[in-house]
């Protein structure tokens, strides 16, 4: 005689529910969220990873930051320290603008006209003629006539401004103080990141004064075939390395755009093998 189920309508017996069970993984549960939490511990085990609370929600916690996320924090970091370093030129009474002038025109020691000084420092006529006015007025500059052209005048730093200029060069202060503790490697690092900002910069047509290698038509980068100086200056000829790069030189002449966009994609290549 067949044995009736005991079970109440619309239910399974225990026995089905237990076999049912047994094809079951572990963890099951009529739950999406206890389902997907077991998935989750599930794929820890098999891969060795810890398992993390929450880790399908948070993926930075096993290091996959996106890339917006790393400029984001990049671009931060880099606007924190330009307004530590602007905060401190105020301090001392001389705002960013006039500094950068003295620094130029310590670099030039024939002078320089003042167009010429807006378009290396990158900024309008306007905002440069009210530094120089502030300047001159401090007595650490001077206006002398062209010899070239009876109509402009050549700016020039003062005996005094020459000092405050060397000053603001070798000094403690500013930038100088944050980099006083990078070593060689540090230091290429940075100079190497800075070139490619620059270059960045120009291409966006947010600076035209710095004459940076990467914008010169006689850097030839990863040229020279050694791994510890594989740039190459055609106007020295010699090979160095990125601790030698430099961002202000006085020997720098623009290269064409496609060699400047060549030599841009070369350098963002690691040294070939």
């Amino acid at each position: 005689m067949r044995r009736r189920s005991t079970a109440a309508p619309g239910r399974r017996s225990p026995s089905a529910t237990a076999a049912r069970a047994g094809s079951r993984p572990r963890c099951w549960s009529r739950r999406p969220r206890i389902r997907r939490r077991c998935r989750r511990r599930r794929a820890g085990a098999a891969t060795g990873l810890p398992r993390l609370k929450y880790l399908a929600r948070t993926p930075i916690l096993v290091g996959m930051a996106t890339s917006s996320d790393q400029r984001r924090q990049a671009a931060a970091g880099l606007d924190q320290l330009a307004s530590l370093v602007r905060a401190q030129s105020w301090r001392k009474d001389l705002p960013p603008t006039q500094a950068a002038v003295l620094r130029v025109l310590e670099s030039v020691s024939a002078g320089q006209r003042a167009r010429q000084l807006a378009e290396r420092l990158g900024i309008s006529a306007a905002s440069l003629s009210d530094s120089l006015k502030a300047l001159e007025a401090k007595g650490w500059i001077e206006r002398l006539p062209d010899p070239a052209d009876g109509r402009a005048a050549i700016i020039r730093l003062s005996a005094q401004g020459k000092a405050l200029a060397q000053e603001l060069l070798g000094g403690e202060g500013g930038m100088a103080a944050l980099l006083k503790r990078l070593g060689a490697e540090d230091l290429g690092a940075l100079l190497r990141i800075t070139q490619l900002l620059v270059f960045e910069a120009q291409q966006q047509g947010l600076a035209s004064g710095p004459r940076t290698c990467l914008g010169c038509r006689f850097f030839q980068p990863h040229a020279s075939g050694d791994r510890d100086k594989p740039h190459f200056c055609g106007f020295i000829r010699k090979p160095f390395g990125d601790p030698e790069l430099r961002v202000d030189c006085a020997e720098q002449e623009a290269g064409t755009r496609q060699q400047l966009a060549a030599n841009a994609r070369r350098f963002r290549q690691a040294m070939p093998a």
